[in-house]
């Protein structure tokens, strides 16, 4: 990282990124080109989940292709500064890496889908059986991530 001064080394705050965002890009190779795709998600532990429909190039990229890059960003803003040379943009952002896999355990799928109804703000459940087996839940297990912020001029 060129600005070292901005990174964030704690891994506690780069779960604090992604618990307060709603959306992650989700970056697919398919063996030709890259595919992003922006995803609500929800965190549990190491582990990012996400929702889908059973079929679409998105799942059909990840069967031979389950490793992906992912990026969200906090709140940000533009301090112009007292002149054009101190203009700065404030901001928080993060890239991780990790491996997805389908999740084929009902609960798991159960306990996946109520975080993220409740994250984003709608019922606990219950969830029709037939929309639990319907629905595909995925995981990201997380590698690793970095991340980069610059809060403002002290």
């Amino acid at each position: 990282m060129r600005r070292k001064e901005r990174e964030i080394t704690d891994h506690g705050a780069l779960l604090a990124i992604l618990d307060k965002t709603a959306i992650i890009r989700l970056g697919l190779w398919d063996g030709n080109e890259v595919y992003v795709v922006p995803l609500n998600f929800v965190r549990r532990d190491e582990t990012l989940y996400f929702h889908s429909a059973g079929a679409g190039r998105k799942l059909d990229i990840l069967k031979s292709f389950p490793r992906v890059c992912f990026e969200t960003e906090g709140p940000f803003s533009i301090d112009p500064g007292t002149s054009g040379g101190d203009c700065t943009t404030l901001y928080e952002s993060l890239i991780g890496w990790g491996l997805v896999s389908s999740v084929e355990d009902e609960n798991e799928k159960v306990e996946a889908l109520t975080a993220l109804n409740l994250k984003h703000g709608a019922g606990a459940g219950p969830f029709p059986a037939d929309l639990v087996r319907r629905t595909a839940v995925l995981r990201i297990d997380i590698e690793r991530m970095t991340g980069k912020a610059n809060k403002g001029r002290m």
